[in-house]
């Protein structure tokens, strides 16, 4: 069930997706074995939000004085879904007297993110529990250290706190070389029926 692939073309621009299931996952890559999927999401907020706080040196909100700041501030109404902005497994659900409720998730051997200042987490999750991407964990709060409601959003590389805008967040994986020449005759005759429909 589901699209198996799709085409589309913007000005000269033309892009395939063809959909792979792999241990009950449903992913789509393009013609050269590369994924649709982002890395990591943009945003951890689910509708609207903005940033009201960037990465980098700042005068503290309300210490008042200059301080590095490790994170990036989404502002939303409380009680926006926050949700997970790549597939991982939740490390750290809880509570601190300046982080508020929050959770780190663990992505793989080199990113881990982190959720702060959040109003509740989402129910049924728990220490262990492995998210997908998009997945909601918790929901805008201003618990903790905070001012106004927002999720003050952490991105950790090689276990360094650092900008998620500079750091490979929209790099792309892709299929093992060590599959690639099946998945491209896997594609072939999708991508040949889609080539023989007349567009208008």
């Amino acid at each position: 069930k589901g699209i198996r692939a799709a085409y589309i073309k913007q000005d000269d621009k033309e892009v395939y997706a063809f959909r792979l299931n792999e241990s009950n996952k449903i992913s789509y890559f393009n013609e050269y074995g590369e994924s649709m999927k982002r890395s990591f999401l943009l945003s951890p907020i689910k509708y609207g939000g903005i940033i009201s706080s960037g990465f980098g040196l700042r005068v503290h909100p309300i210490l008042g004085h200059s301080k590095m700041h490790l994170g990036t501030d989404y502002a939303a109404p409380e009680g926006t879904p926050i949700v997970a902005t790549a597939d991982g497994k939740i490390i750290i659900q809880t509570h601190k007297t300046n982080n508020g409720n929050y959770v780190k998730l663990k992505h793989d051997n080199t990113f881990e993110t982190q959720y702060l200042h959040m109003q509740k987490f989402h129910p049924g999750l728990r220490v262990g529990s492995k998210v997908n991407q998009g997945d909601i964990i918790g929901y805008v709060g201003e618990t903790g250290m905070a001012q106004g409601p927002h999720v003050c959003y952490r991105f950790w590389k090689d276990k360094k706190q650092v900008n998620p805008f500079e750091h490979n967040t929209s790099g792309l994986s892709r299929i093992p070389s060590s599959k690639l020449n099946t998945y491209l005759d896997y594609i072939k005759p999708l991508q040949s029926a889609l080539n023989k429909i007349e567009y208008f």
